[in-house]
């Protein structure tokens, strides 16, 4: 009986693990094409929403949404609160300081 618990244990333990989770993201999450490129390369399964066209380019059709994101003197970031500063790629939140750009 001992034997047949420990296979049990070993079997359950190589079968394979369902896929990780993915972060739901699209184009305008990223501040340039080529960051959203090199998400995509890094992750096709779980980035496949940002090539629409499945060409293996992301984020190049037109209308894409990435945000570009302006100079750093003058990013948009200033009197964000914390939440809007994360939901923003070119800004980062910096304690102490409130929202700065990237």
């Amino acid at each position: 009986m001992k034997y047949i618990f420990i296979l049990g244990v070993f079997i359950v333990s190589c079968v394979k693990s369902p896929s990780h989770s993915c972060l739901d993201t699209n184009c305008a999450n990223y501040t340039s094409q080529s960051e959203a490129q090199a998400a995509f390369d890094a992750d096709p399964e779980c980035r496949n929403d940002l090539d629409q066209d499945k060409d293996g380019i992301a984020c190049e059709e037109p209308g894409n949404s990435v945000k570009n994101c302006q100079s750093t003197s003058n990013c948009g970031c200033s009197n964000k609160t914390k939440s809007e500063c994360g939901d923003d790629p070119c800004c980062k939140w910096v304690v102490g300081e409130g929202c700065k750009c990237k």
